[in-house]
Parts: structure tokens; C-alpha cells; sequence
């Protein structure tokens, strides 16, 4: 697992926690080839060009940030470009997680190159201090993900997913857990999810409680006390570092431990699943966008154009949500009187009413009118996706979102 999957679940909890007490960029262009070669599908207009910050020189670099983005560009370009003008998308290294110098450069040449239109598909976990850099110089960020103070705070800023975080326990409630803990690596930022999940719960799924949390030591690897612990209620949310995570699994599984677990699915990636292997199977998944693996029509044509364009990349939610944003630039753009420009872009983007992409966003998606929410102001998707492993693989058992912040209707 990327290490910034598991702040996906707890960086944005932090925050309601609070309230309760040199840079290598490539310009590969869109690519309709499997070799990734560079293609504009006839158009011979001035290319329109967006760039993804992300980390490709980390111990597990993303990669697929960048995939997924160049494969939506061909596809774009495919259907016409932007009003004649192919897609061009560019890619900045953001090393890994302790290289925030790296970071921040790639934010600041991008802020340098003015052809550059906006940022899109941002996976780097110095995301704060990147967006700063953006929000001053008025680009920008379309999809980065919700869980830094920067990007659900500032104006620039349009995150396309729901909250990870503040799902978890959720999911636990509507699988039919009615008392819940929150296991978390005792950490600050993990130990905000029991906070988060109390606000959530509580609001939201008045027939569940979250009773308590059970703090594991960063060193920990022997979790058999805790999963013990975990045995008094009938669901566990898991927010914890992925070698505890696989821990928890393997003891629960040896202790013949029947409450539900629920994770998050940024957690749970490919690579991840394969290395669980049947320990996995029946882990309750919340996401953000839509499961990779669902039959809805937007993340079938998602597959499709990966496979044409891009077939070599791993299919998770940082593939679709790098895909998504440059498909939702691309589908803004097209709205724009005249030539886009940066100012232009964040002014369409501000004023997003009933927007969707494929399918693949909440009904009356919308940017107009910040949530209503202490602290998560940008979060224009309060909802989650719901899922569950199977055999080694998500499989998403909601038809399509449900309300985190409030009770179902």
C-alpha cells in the first residue's frame, strides 16, 4: 500500500479532531499507444496542457496518478480535443514522503510554466504545502484528494471525491454493526479517525455507536490483545498503518474473530489484496468514487479506455481519479467562451452546478456552495461508495453513493 493511502484515512479526520478540543517533469503529452507514445489524434491546434503532480521516484511511486490522466487525454483527444485543441498532459515528480522540497518545487515550475492550465489527479502527500503554492498564484487543483487543511480550505481547490476517513464507520453501520471501535496506530492523525467516526456515526447512523477506540503502539506487531479487545463490539474500523493492518488480519483470522472489519479502499489496492490473499475476504470497503471493479457504466468506460490507452497500468482509485479529473478539466474546458486560460478555468470551476462525469459523481454535484461542515468546507462530495473483498477483489455492494454526513434517506 502507498504510504499516502493511510493518511487518506486519517489526514481529513485530523482536522475534525482539531475542532472537537529540484522538480523532474516530463511533458509525454496524451498517449493512444501502449508504449505511451505521444499523440494528438490528428489535431493541429496549440495543445491545451494540465499537469499531475505525484510521486514516481518514492518506494512505491504512483505511478498510475499520471496513467490514468494520459489515458482520459487521448481518449479526449479521440473525441475531438477541447474545441479542436488536443489535450497535452505533463507530470511532475514529488519524490516521496519525506522529500517535501521535492514537492513544492514541482509546484512551483508548474506555477512557473504559464501554458500550464491546472493541476489535476494530485496523489503526493505534501499536498498542503503544494496547494499553497497553487492557491497564491490562482490555479487550479481539480481532484486532489480531501484530506489536507489546504485543499478543503482554499477557493483553488475541487476535490472530486468523498472522505475516506469519515466513512469508516459508516460502512461498519450499515453492514449491520450497532457498537464500533475504531483500531488506530497511535499516532496523532490515526488517532483522529475515532473522533471522526464518533461525529459521523453518531449524526448520520443513530442506530450504531461508536464506544471506543483500541490505540496500537507504532512498533507493535503482535496485535493479538488488541484484536481480543476488538472482540466486545460487533465492528472494528481499521485506520492503521498497512504492516498493522495486515497484522490485524492475520491474528483475527488465527483467532477465529467474527465482528466486522471495515477499511478503507485506498487501503486495500491490488497489490495489497494479492499479499492478504484470503485474510481479506469479507473486510468492509468504503471509497470515495466508485469501486474500480463495479458495473457502473462511467468506470466500465473507465476499463475501456485504460485498456486501449493505457494497459499496462494497475486499475485502483488513484488510476480512476487521475482519469476522472482530466476527463472533468477537459469536459469544463469545452464550456469556456474562447481561449482558456488559467483564470478562466478556476472561474468555470467555481461555478459547477449539477456537474457529473460519466455518472462517476453524486447527484447535483456542486461547487457554487461550500459544505456546511466545520473544517471541510471544499468537501463538495459528503458521500462514499460501499464494498466488500471477495475473493481477493473489491466488489461494491452499494448501487452507488450513500450519505456519510446524514441519514439515509
Amino acid at each position: 500500500m502507498k504510504f499516502q493511502s493511510t493518511l487518506a484515512v486519517t489526514a481529513t479526520a485530523a482536522l475534525a479532531a482539531s475542532l472537537i478540543a529540484s522538480c523532474s517533469s516530463s511533458g509525454g503529452g496524451s498517449s493512444d499507444k501502449p508504449d505511451g507514445t505521444a499523440s494528438n489524434a490528428g489535431l493541429t491546434k496549440s495543445p491545451y496542457v494540465v499537469e499531475v503532480i505525484t510521486e514516481l521516484s518514492s518506494v512505491n511511486p504512483a505511478t498510475e496518478a499520471y496513467q490514468g490522466a494520459q489515458a482520459a487525454a487521448a481518449a479526449v483527444n479521440a473525441d475531438g480535443g477541447i474545441n479542436g485543441h488536443p489535450l497535452q498532459v505533463k507530470v511532475c515528480d514529488a519524490g516521496g514522503s519525506t522529500d517535501v522540497a521535492k514537492a513544492t518545487a514541482c509546484a512551483r515550475s508548474l506555477v512557473a510554466d504559464k501554458s500550464i492550465l491546472a493541476e489535476v489527479g494530485d496523489f503526493q502527500i505534501f499536498a498542503d504545502q503544494s496547494n499553497e503554492i497553487l492557491k497564491a498564484a490562482n490555479v487550479a487543483n481539480i481532484g486532489a484528494s480531501p484530506n489536507a487543511q489546504s485543499i478543503l480550505s482554499s477557493k483553488n481547490a475541487f476535490p472530486l471525491q468523498g472522505s475516506e476517513g469519515a466513512a469508516l464507520g459508516i460502512g461498519l453501520a450499515d453492514a449491520g454493526a450497532k457498537t464500533i471501535q475504531v483500531a488506530y496506530t497511535n499516532v496523532a492523525q490515526a488517532a483522529a479517525a475515532l473522533q471522526f467516526s464518533q461525529l459521523t456515526v453518531g449524526k448520520a447512523r443513530p442506530q450504531a455507536k461508536v464506544t471506543g477506540g483500541i490505540p496500537i503502539n507504532l512498533t507493535a506487531t503482535d496485535l493479538s490483545p488488541q484484536v481480543a479487545k476488538g472482540k466486545s463490539s460487533e465492528g472494528v474500523a481499521l485506520a492503521m498503518l498497512p504492516a498493522q493492518l495486515s497484522a490485524w488480519l492475520t491474528a483475527a483470522k488465527s483467532s477465529n474473530a467474527t465482528q466486522k472489519l471495515g477499511a478503507s479502499a485506498s487501503s486495500l489496492l491490488p497489490s495489497e489484496l494479492k499479499a492478504l490473499g484470503s485474510k481479506a475476504d469479507g473486510v468492509i470497503v468504503v471509497s470515495g468514487l466508485p469501486l474500480v471493479t463495479s458495473s457502473m457504466p462511467g468506470v466500465v468506460r473507465f476499463r475501456d479506455e485504460m485498456k486501449k490507452y493505457q494497459p499496462n497500468a494497475a486499475l485502483d482509485g488513484i488510476t480512476l481519479n487521475g482519469w476522472l479529473s482530466t476527463w472533468a478539466f477537459a469536459q469544463v474546458a469545452r464550456t469556456i467562451q474562447g481561449e482558456p486560460t488559467r483564470a478562466s478555468v478556476l472561474d468555470a470551476f467555481s461555478n459547477l452546478t449539477d456537474f457529473n462525469v460519466f455518472g462517476l459523481l453524486p447527484e447535483g454535484f456542486s461547487t457554487t456552495k461550500e459544505f456546511d461542515f466545520p473544517g471541510l468546507g471544499r468537501l463538495f462530495n459528503q458521500y462514499a461508495v460501499e464494498g466488500v473483498v471477495k475473493d481477493g477483489q473489491l466488489v461494491q455492494t452499494s448501487e452507488g453513493y450513500v450519505p456519510v454526513f446524514a441519514p439515509p434517506a
